[in-house]
């Protein structure tokens, strides 16, 4: 899994909850979470980019490699995908080449057990240049218009328990993505070629971003641990 990374980008300005990826959660700081399970994988190389200073020594301790982020790539308008080009740029710089990125978000920690091992193990096993971690929900939407209009036939609603897997909608969480370098070289995406779903359990889709969300990302992981 040498040529496997997994890159954490986590910046120092946060507006909805300051310093948010340092404050300490069930116990230990926000992005400390996504680093310790992603060292769970036997083999995987765990970077974290970041401009902070702080944020970077509490990462080195958490046992992540950092690179350092120039401060252009660290604004609020700055997406992810530049920030991960970054990190592929300099280490193909060093001769360091990864053929796949594992992208993780701090501000998604719960993660259970074995999830990114078979994250993974999936993206080989199918082939795909991207993979997209979601989770199910029932395909009763209905699009705002007026009249209303649904996308399903509510005439026939079927019970939850009679819909197929095939039948389910599947809503990106944001935690995990894995992709082929050359996907991010060419498309500058982090999806793109063959896209394969990574289907989570719904525990699994918590993302801070209020204080709301980060009291109940914190009783989740209390009681998971």
């Amino acid at each position: 899994m040498t040529d496997i990374i997994c890159v954490i980008p986590v910046r120092g300005g946060s507006k909805g909850i300051p310093r948010k990826n340092l404050l300490p959660i069930a116990g230990k700081p926000l992005v400390a979470w996504s680093i310790e399970q992603a060292l769970a994988v036997p083999g995987l190389r765990v970077i974290v980019s970041t401009e902070d200073a702080e944020i970077a020594e509490v990462s080195r301790t958490a046992g992540a490699e950092v690179i350092d982020r120039p401060m252009e790539l660290a604004q609020d308008t700055t997406a992810s995908e530049p920030v991960i080009e970054h990190v592929i740029e300099t280490l193909t710089a060093r001769g360091e080449r990864p053929r796949v990125v594992m992208f993780l978000q701090a501000t998604s920690p719960v993660r259970l057990p074995g999830t990114l091992a078979r994250a993974l193990a999936e993206f080989e096993d199918t082939g795909a240049d991207a993979l997209v971690g979601v989770i199910a929900e029932t395909p009763f939407l209905w699009n705002l218009a007026h009249p209303a209009t649904a996308d399903y036939d509510y005439t026939s609603r079927p019970r939850r328990q009679e819909i197929s897997a095939e039948a389910m909608k599947y809503r990106e969480n944001g935690s995990i993505y894995v992709t082929r370098t050359e996907i991010y070289e060419t498309l500058h995406n982090r999806l793109g070629g063959h896209i394969e779903l990574f289907v989570m359990e719904q525990v699994e889709a918590t993302d801070i971003d209020t204080p709301v969300d980060f009291a109940h990302a914190e009783k989740l992981l209390a009681t998971l641990r």
